[in-house]
């Protein structure tokens, strides 16, 4: 349900979007990348929709570097066959002898890069930041010192994409 609100909610801004416009996204926290590849398959998907195909880069960013491994292999276990459906798997993994592999056009659109987000430069220009579950895990201090970040990161118009679980807080 979250995706289908986001992509909901991205059609404004893609429509205000030039060809030739980059559409970046941020993901803060993105531990093994489920969540990149899963916004990356989105993001496609909702370019095709609406007909528009700005270039896609995605920025997934973890203070684990074994994390940050697995996320760039792109592997996972046969398991996923419950959480994804058998079009997407077709369409956008690869089988292997462990499970599946997402497709080499996904991960070519996705960087993985180590970054403590509470003290390293934040990335600029993204038109989305994903920050599922992760300011859950912040007091309170570092979320004062995490949101003013995002919010500069920020396109005019770009969009914070919580976990349901999250809130900005006191910030406006």
């Amino acid at each position: 349900h979250a995706f289908s609100a986001l992509s909901s909610h991205l059609s404004a801004t893609l429509r205000a979007k030039k060809s030739v416009d980059a559409f970046r996204v941020w993901a803060v926290g993105c531990a093994t990348g489920e969540e990149v590849y899963s916004l990356a398959i989105s993001m496609l998907e909702l370019f095709q929709q609406k007909g528009v195909r700005p270039a896609l880069q995605l920025f997934g960013t973890d203070i684990s570097e074994v994390a940050l491994a697995r996320a760039r292999a792109g592997t996972y276990p046969e398991g996923i066959e419950q959480d994804v459906s058998a079009s997407r798997l077709e369409q956008y993994f690869r089988k292997t002898d462990t499970g599946y592999q997402i497709s080499k056009s996904i991960r070519d659109v996705c960087v993985f890069a180590k970054q403590d987000v509470t003290r390293d430069p934040p990335f600029g220009h993204v038109d989305l930041i994903s920050c599922r579950n992760m300011l859950i895990y912040l007091g309170p201090a570092l979320q004062k010192t995490v949101l003013p970040l995002f919010h500069y990161s920020l396109n005019p118009g770009g969009v914070l994409f919580l976990g349901p679980a999250e809130t900005i807080g006191t910030a406006t």
